[in-house]
């Protein structure tokens, strides 16, 4: 029993000395490396690239096997050696279809390949985007969580007092119900900010895995966001990088459609045996296809079309990404001068006021409900001040991953 004990003390020692903090960059690496979905895409690149090989080689012969000239009525009826043309055949046979058609099915499944692999991309860039999100809602989580604590533990210490100045009559009820209240909003608040980040850390376990478990770092990451940089960066972005790849497979497609027009051919080989009194034959056969009555017109013309689909859709992208850009970048520069504003204005006079509230409160001057209300202030710019720099964070993560060259 000792030596199991000293056991498990060793191992949990050792993993307590393995785990290492996540920090932000880290943690968008093993999103992008990592993952059920990513690992189902490369599957699909996998097996999208090994079919483009046998897209373009013929097809496996077929074995022939006949029976020539059977008799069902007369004096020879139902032998195989009385009548002279009965015989028995075996041979082989391959189709051969044309080479504008086999190159066609070769870039039509290089295509494929190529657009699997644009669909790859697009998923690393989601995991990447989930992963981000996910880290910094759970580090803002944590902030406001601790920010909630302190806050409560005065509120706690700031209602027992009150209750210990009405016992010995120095109090009134109304301010000990008062801070009662008080403490029992920031009780609220405290489980709320606990589910908030349950929730924070599990989704960030649905992009990393296990190792969201771990503390974060303490070290928010910075963005430096040059909107010019942005916008000539814009058409690097993998939906829209993807669309190379699906017009190149629509116009495949195309030269598919017209490889219809160039006839296919086949040929076959026979052996046939007969009696032996009467000889064996050889026999040689091809066939051609004649493409004559227009048949693949209109599946031509089908396939023209579905080019210029993907050339609007494109075009409906790109627009989609622009005034996503243009409007992050206005929110980006908002939330900069908000937040500025806020730590350099708003959060210092609304801990003064705080403060010359409880001075006030303590000579006896300012009711016990001011004083709260100063508190209450103080503690709600606090948090919109974290609430501010958490949702600068996640834009300028969105920005850097969707439409920048790095990752911090």
């Amino acid at each position: 029993m000792r030596k199991a004990w000293l056991l498990c003390c060793v191992v949990g020692l050792a993993s307590t000395a393995q785990a290492e903090p996540l920090n932000f960059a880290d943690a968008v690496a093993r999103a992008a490396a990592d993952g059920p979905t990513i690992d189902a895409q490369s599957a699909a690149v996998d097996s999208a690239q090994r079919l483009v090989r046998p897209a373009g080689r013929l097809p496996d012969p077929q074995l022939v096997l006949g029976l020539d000239s059977f008799p069902v009525s007369g004096p020879n009826a139902g032998s195989l050696t009385r009548d002279d043309f009965t015989m028995q055949r075996v041979g082989i046979m391959q189709d051969m279809p044309s080479g504008a058609a086999r190159r066609a099915r070769t870039a039509v499944a290089a295509a494929d390949a190529d657009l699997a692999g644009a669909d790859l991309e697009v998923a690393r860039l989601q995991a990447r985007l989930g992963a981000a999100g996910a880290w910094i809602s759970l580090h803002y989580a944590l902030e406001r969580q601790s920010v909630l604590e302190r806050v409560a533990r005065d509120g706690r210490a700031f209602a027992d007092a009150s209750r210990a100045r009405l016992t010995a009559g120095a109090g009134s009820v109304d301010d000990a119900l008062a801070s009662e209240i008080d403490a029992a909003r920031l009780s609220d608040r405290m489980s709320d900010a606990a589910a908030s980040v349950i929730a924070a850390r599990a989704e960030l376990r649905r992009w990393v895995g296990d190792v969201a478990d771990e503390p974060l770092t303490p070290e928010v990451p910075t963005f430096v966001i040059d909107p010019e940089h942005l916008r000539t960066h814009l058409h690097h972005h993998p939906e829209l990088a993807a669309f190379d790849a699906k017009t190149a497979e629509a116009e495949a497609n195309v030269s598919l459609a017209r490889a219809g027009t160039h006839p296919d051919w086949s040929w076959q080989m026979s052996y046939q045996h007969r009696d032996p009194a009467f000889g064996d034959y050889v026999s040689a056969e091809v066939r051609i296809g004649l493409p004559l009555f227009g048949r693949q017109r209109p599946i031509v013309a089908a396939r023209r079309d579905d080019v210029t689909r993907v050339a609007a859709e494109r075009d409906a992208m790109v627009r989609e990404h622009t005034a996503l850009l243009e409007s992050r970048l206005a929110e980006y520069a908002a939330l900069t001068a908000n937040l500025a504003r806020a730590r350099d204005l708003r959060l210092p006079l609304a801990r003064q006021r705080e403060a010359a509230a409880v001075a006030t409160h303590a000579s006896g001057t300012l009711p016990l409900a001011q004083l709260i209300a100063a508190r209450r202030d103080a503690r709600e710019t606090e948090l919109d001040v974290l609430s501010m720099e958490e949702r600068l964070a996640t834009i300028g993560a969105t920005l850097t991953l969707e439409y920048g060259d790095s990752t911090p």
